[in-house]
């Protein structure tokens, strides 16, 4: 049964990108970073530092594919000043070892733990992004040590109820409790941005809402009509209030 969530939940294969791929096919600086976890594992990373940066984030992705495919979400956070740390999961890439609830949040602590002490040294304020399955690992980072800003993509308050959603067939005992964001966030104390497509299918606004609704730290809500999961980002208004978040918080 595990198993079989497993292969919903965790989707590293799902990558488009050649082996070969590096940022600079978009003409990006960056440089290879690898990130050592607290169970002795190496992820892979990149670092992408921008022209005149004004922050460093943290970005942790979703549950498809690897940072060759996410590295095209980038572009517009160097625009805005942004240096950004983009890593993959254990299991995922070239990271070593295999995806887990536990595993994962260890592998979102060493991600923060680099970008904290590379934003110290460079005098900058350090914020993180979670998108879908990220926003889980951004929770459990932030509740460890509160970025200056957080902002959560398409989150959801539970995966135990996204996977029973997918899959109705299966009676619900079978499953097991898994990323309870919503327990979870009443424990986050930094100033929170959701963003969510009013037509996301996959995780419907609802459990956005649900999040924002158990959180108590200074928080907004940006709705965007007409977006679903995977094209949220696309829309206009995504970045503006991301743009003026970070603005109001760094």
């Amino acid at each position: 049964m595990l198993r079989l969530i497993n292969q919903f939940v965790y989707r590293p294969e799902a990558t488009f990108a050649t082996p070969d791929f590096t940022p600079q096919a978009l003409q990006l600086a960056y440089e290879t970073v690898t990130l050592t976890t607290a169970d002795k594992l190496a992820l892979w990373a990149w670092y992408l530092p921008a022209a005149k940066p004004r922050c460093l984030l943290l970005y942790c992705h979703g549950n498809a594919g690897d940072i060759r495919d996410w590295v095209q979400a980038v572009p517009p956070f160097l625009e805005m000043g942004c240096s950004v740390l983009l890593f993959d999961y254990r299991g995922y890439g070239q990271s070593e070892g295999r995806p887990s609830e536990e595993g994962l949040y260890l592998d979102g602590e060493a991600a923060w733990n680099w970008v904290r002490q590379r934003a110290q040294a460079e005098g900058l304020p350090a914020v993180m992004l979670g998108k879908s399955l990220g926003t889980a690992v951004a929770i459990h980072a932030a509740i460890q040590a509160p970025p200056q800003a957080l902002i959560l993509d398409s989150a959801f308050a539970s995966m135990r109820e996204i996977a029973m959603t997918v899959t109705p067939w299966l009676p619900d005992a079978m499953f097991p409790n898994l990323y309870e964001s919503e327990k979870r966030i009443t424990a986050v104390t930094c100033p929170t941005l959701f963003l969510h497509g009013q037509a996301d299918t996959l995780v419907p606004l609802r459990h956005g809402q649900r999040l924002y609704d158990a959180l108590t730290a200074p928080k907004s809500m940006h709705v965007i009509p007409g977006a679903g999961h995977n094209d949220v980002s696309g829309y206009p208004e995504y970045q503006e209030a991301i743009q003026t978040f970070l603005a109001e918080q760094t």
